[in-house]
């Protein structure tokens, strides 16, 4: 009997741990000191809230001046309590995904497939150039799409803000 108990606890938690794990998965290339990445921090606390039960939110920072200091600070003051972080350096994921801009999503399933790859909204025109009107929130519509399994049109858009600097 002992050994059925201990199978079925086994199990038990195995299931629990398969179950906890997201579909998806949302790497968030951001560097601390870009304006673009500032600007958009209070969207991507927003969007990791509303969708953690669905997608795993990555922080990437790439820059060689970040560090886990830096990058906690930013982490705390926009509410990205639900991110991970992970210091870039070595551009591991950057180069994985071709990032070259902060911010910019890439959007992949637990295949490692992107399903997309972009901006998270239409907020800038240009790289210090706000646009006016009315926002396209390209992150969110992609997150919508993918959740209800649609494919998301491409081309994506580009994103726009802090160049990820080669070294």
């Amino acid at each position: 009997m002992k050994k059925f108990s201990l199978i079925f606890i086994i199990c038990l938690i195995s299931c629990q741990v398969a179950l906890s794990q997201t579909n998806f998965t949302a790497y968030i290339f951001l560097a601390e000191e870009c304006p673009v990445c500032n600007y958009l921090g209070k969207t991507l606390q927003k969007l990791s809230t509303e969708y953690a039960d669905d997608i795993t939110f990555v922080a990437v920072f790439p820059q060689r001046r970040s560090n886990i200091k830096t990058a906690s600070l930013f982490k705390r003051k926009y509410g990205l309590s639900l991110f991970t972080i992970e210091i870039d350096h070595d551009r591991t994921i950057t180069n994985r995904y071709q990032a070259a801009v902060t911010p910019e999503v890439v959007l992949v399933n637990n295949q490692d497939e992107i399903l997309y790859q972009g901006r998270i909204n239409n907020s800038y025109a240009a790289p210090g150039r706000m646009r006016h009107g009315k926002v396209t929130e390209d992150l969110e519509v992609a997150i919508k799409k993918i959740l209800t399994d649609h494919p998301v049109p491409k081309p994506w858009p580009d994103p726009i803000g802090c160049y990820i600097t080669k070294r």
